[in-house]
């Protein structure tokens, strides 16, 4: 069988402007990550990254750690159904439509507006999320705008795609975001839950890693959440 090891995004710059970018405490994670496996010495035989830049700049953090060690850390093989939701994206747009069906979005949306914290910011995300996957938003959204079951398949293709090719005895690692992982992990573990599967995501912390052995379509969970590689101190979610 072969072993894939999916790995969420160090830490990335919440309530900033601009997400999609590692903070400096992300930084340090997946360095700590990177000096961690070489050490233990464990080799890939492939690597993959999804498209967004905190997916890379993780990447690139180990890459640089497995070199510095003297080993060899493959040339990773971008693929786009490793990209994360865009639900968060498109909360902003429906923003009127979220105050008026669900009300209590309209005191979080003018606290952050008054005064950016982590702890409304996660109310905000953790609820709207919910919401979105099990389709109970009370409104439609844009036209266009991707729904759970749309980026729950996309997520699945990303699955079959790394996995094709390398069914037999081969280490493989994928860099990408907690909302991508967790539909692999739905797939995984056969859920037809909407919730239950982003419930991963919500747990999933910073440079976790997740290991499933495969072989052919056979799959099965190996370990969640895995963070031996960080100090309590660096344990972060967002």
């Amino acid at each position: 069988m072969s072993k894939l090891f999916l790995i969420r995004h160090a830490q990335a710059s919440f309530l900033s402007k601009n997400y999609d970018n590692l903070s400096n405490h992300g930084h340090q994670q997946s360095t700590a990550l990177g000096e961690f496996y070489a050490k233990k010495g464990l080799l890939f035989d492939k690597v993959y990254v999804g498209p967004l830049k905190r997916h890379h700049q993780t990447y690139q953090r180990v890459k640089e750690a497995y070199e510095a060690a003297g080993l060899i850390f493959p040339t990773a093989i971008e693929y786009e159904e490793l990209k994360e939701y865009e639900g968060m994206d498109v909360m902003g747009e429906v923003r009127k439509d979220l105050e008026i069906h669900q009300p209590q979005f309209k005191a979080w949306f003018e606290e952050l507006d008054a005064n950016p914290n982590h702890k409304t910011k996660m109310k905000m995300v953790v609820t709207y999320l919910h919401l979105w996957a099990t389709n109970t938003l009370g409104f439609d959204l844009p036209a266009g705008a991707q729904t759970f079951a749309g980026f729950r398949a996309t997520a699945e293709r990303g699955l079959k795609k790394v996995m094709k090719g390398n069914e037999k005895g081969k280490t493989v690692a994928v860099f990408s975001s907690g909302g991508c992982i967790a539909a692999m992990l739905g797939k995984v573990l056969d859920l037809g839950s909407p919730e239950k599967t982003m419930g991963f995501n919500l747990v999933m912390r910073n440079t976790a890693i997740s290991e499933v052995l495969f072989s052919g379509s056979r799959l099965s969970l190996l370990t969640f959440n895995d963070l031996q590689h960080l100090k309590e101190e660096m344990i972060t979610t967002m």
